[in-house]
């Protein structure tokens, strides 16, 4: 496993696995890729493969064969964590987990974002128990929280670039990671003159409206 995306309800978790098996199905370089939904809404069975329909849903695949990218909520990794006979997949992941991804991450704050923060901090000991003597690790990597895992948070409404401070102060008591204020990436926003300016008016010379002649009362 690469990269394992938390969202905090399913509903968002159902609708980027559709979009993201269009993706990998649409284009022939990605067909390498493979990917799982792992929600409480798919017990026993599933997808073994990523199709257009969806991606891997089966759980006895996913445990044995960790697949490239993980979506999932944070109920479900809290479940995950506790079962020992889930643990392959953090064995067989031990080595490639890059990201963990929060969606949403202005949802984790209260009660909730303090079950996330500890949920993490378990996710990156139960990575680190797996890992072995061949593993490049440093003594760095021993002391973060998450190990050499990258945290990354989405939100399109938690602070602005502006003004990171608070946001950083956030995600530092979430993920237990200190980041520089460069670490944030805001948004773009043209207004309608920029917009405007840089946009095709090929079909503005196309376009020719056209105003019907009424001339006879029956056709109003």
């Amino acid at each position: 496993m690469k990269a394992l995306i938390l969202y905090p309800m399913n509903a968002l978790a159902n609708d980027q696995a559709e979009r993201l098996a269009r993706l990998i199905t649409e284009y022939p370089e990605l067909s390498g890729v493979s990917a799982g939904l792992y929600t409480g809404e798919q017990s026993t069975g599933g997808r073994t493969k990523v199709t257009e329909e969806g991606l891997i849903t089966d759980r006895s695949l996913m445990h044995a064969a960790p697949p490239d990218i993980l979506l999932t909520n944070y109920k479900m990794l809290d479940h995950l964590l506790l079962h020992p006979d889930r643990a392959d997949i953090w064995r067989l992941s031990a080595g490639s987990l890059q990201y963990v991804v929060l969606d949403e991450f202005h949802t984790y704050d209260g009660a909730q974002g303090t079950d996330v923060a500890m949920l993490l901090r378990r996710l990156g000991l139960t990575v680190k128990s797996h890992w072995t003597d061949a593993s490049p690790v440093t003594e760095a990597d021993r002391a973060r929280p998450l190990g050499r895992i990258t945290p990354v948070a989405t939100s399109a409404t938690l602070g602005s670039k502006a003004e990171p401070t608070a946001m950083l102060e956030f995600a530092h008591t979430v993920f237990g990671e200190s980041f520089d204020a460069d670490a944030v990436i805001g948004e773009t926003r043209l207004s309608t003159s920029e917009w405007l300016a840089d946009r095709d008016t090929t079909l503005d010379r196309l376009y020719r409206p056209i105003t019907p002649s009424i001339t006879d009362a029956s056709q109003i």
